[in-house]
């Protein structure tokens, strides 16, 4: 298990090499997402998000089936003194209705599983798990306060996709962020924020990782961990 520092904070996070390891595209994720009182991380992973956003909520919620990455990320709550704002539970996604009343949360944040679900070949990808993105979309409405926010990441070449089954599931998306390498590459990645009981409506912007060399103005916003919407 590695021990690693996050990005702009004064936490650790522990990572396993042979599991899942945050990405670029969560700590930019993370610079998207404003403050508020009580926040949800759907399939938090090692904690990525809950830890780059703990100084922004008075309560994190960080929800996975991963015994082996929360387990590392109770590694991480420890070492951070962080055991009392953030709250690990172990279930899935779709039995939360269980765990939690309605109108629950301020914000949701969801670095979510990017398999095709309707025209996936489940024998080329034996180990991972079947997700169903239309489905937790109606159990994020149902978590989320009237005018809370949804902050998701999502392939880019798949985003007419989302932004239906965001509205099918009753959410009405705001602001729409393109994730580039560079000035001259393609979005892979983007960014959708998505509000409960909000207006049809919505900000479209671009956001560069890299301006030849160097990381552009914004990039280096996103490693000190500053909110950049």
């Amino acid at each position: 298990m590695k021990k690693d520092q996050v990005p702009g904070t004064n936490f650790i996070i522990f990572q396993d090499e042979d599991e899942f390891k945050y990405t670029t595209d969560s700590l930019i994720l993370s610079s998207f997402v404003k403050r508020g009182r009580r926040a949800l991380d759907l399939g938090c992973g090692n904690g990525i998000l809950s830890l780059r956003l703990a100084d922004r909520f008075l309560e994190i919620h960080s929800v996975d089936i991963n015994k082996i990455v929360l387990g590392n990320f109770r590694e991480s709550l420890k070492e951070n003194k962080l055991e009392d704002k953030i709250k690990i539970l172990e279930k899935d996604i779709f039995d939360l209705k269980e765990v939690y009343e309605t109108n629950y949360f301020d914000s949701i944040v969801f670095n979510p599983p990017y398999y095709d679900y309707e025209n996936i070949k489940f024998e080329t990808i034996p180990a991972k798990h079947f997700f169903d993105i239309e489905k937790s979309l109606y159990i994020i409405n149902y978590l989320l306060k009237n005018s809370g926010n949804l902050y998701i990441v999502y392939p880019t070449y798949r985003l007419a996709e989302l932004i239906y089954k965001i509205n099918l599931a009753g959410l009405r998306v705001k602001h729409i962020i393109n994730i580039h390498g560079n000035l001259h590459k393609d979005p892979k990645n983007s960014i959708v924020i998505a509000r409960k009981q909000g207006n049809f409506g919505n900000d479209f912007r671009d956001f560069y990782i890299r301006q030849g060399e160097d990381y552009t103005d914004e990039m280096k916003r996103v490693y000190r961990n500053e909110v950049i919407l």
